[in-house]
Formats: structure tokens, sequence, C-alpha cells
């Protein structure tokens, strides 16, 4: 399976733990700005079938209230390879290297 992005995991977890359902954190980002949040492409963006832009990592680290760093796999910043640590997220099922 191809995958678009590698914080789609990180997003579910995080939704998760804030207690809100793809509708609230969708309702969520349109109260912050971001217009075309839908739960659709909130199930899209969780399961890394679409492409994350920069400026919607702005909206969802708001939105889940966490800095924008925290949106990333920490295997990210532990891996003396970075492309090594993406290519492994982008293997894995469920993001974790």
């Amino acid at each position: 399976m191809k995958t678009y992005n590698i914080i789609g995991p990180k997003i579910r977890r995080l939704r998760y733990l804030n207690g809100l359902s793809q509708d609230a954190l969708a309702t969520k980002l349109q109260l912050l700005g971001m217009a075309d949040a839908t739960r659709g492409k909130i199930s899209k963006i969780e399961s890394r079938l679409v492409w994350v832009s920069d400026l919607d990592l702005f909206f969802l680290s708001g939105a889940l209230g966490v800095p924008m760093e925290e949106l990333y796999p920490s295997v990210l910043y532990d891996s003396a390879n970075l492309h090594e640590a993406v290519q492994k997220l982008k293997e894995s099922r469920y993001g974790i290297a």
C-alpha cells in the first residue's frame, strides 16, 4: 500500500487521547479556518491515504493542542539516518519504525 504521509497514526492517537471523534476534530479544524476539513479528510489523513500540507500541519497542531513537532513520530528525532527512518515509517502499517 502506498502511503502519502507519516503523521496519520500519530494524528489518530492524539485525537483519541483528546477524546475527539473524527467529526469533532473536523469541526474544530473548520473553526480554526481549515475550510476543507471533513470527517472524510480526517479519516484519509489517519489512514495515510492523502498528502498533508504544511498549512494543514499548523491547523492540526492547533486543534489537537500540541506543538507541531509532536505530530511526527519520535523515531525521526532519534534516528542517525533520517532517510531510512522515513522509509521504515512509510512501509509500516501503523507508522511505527
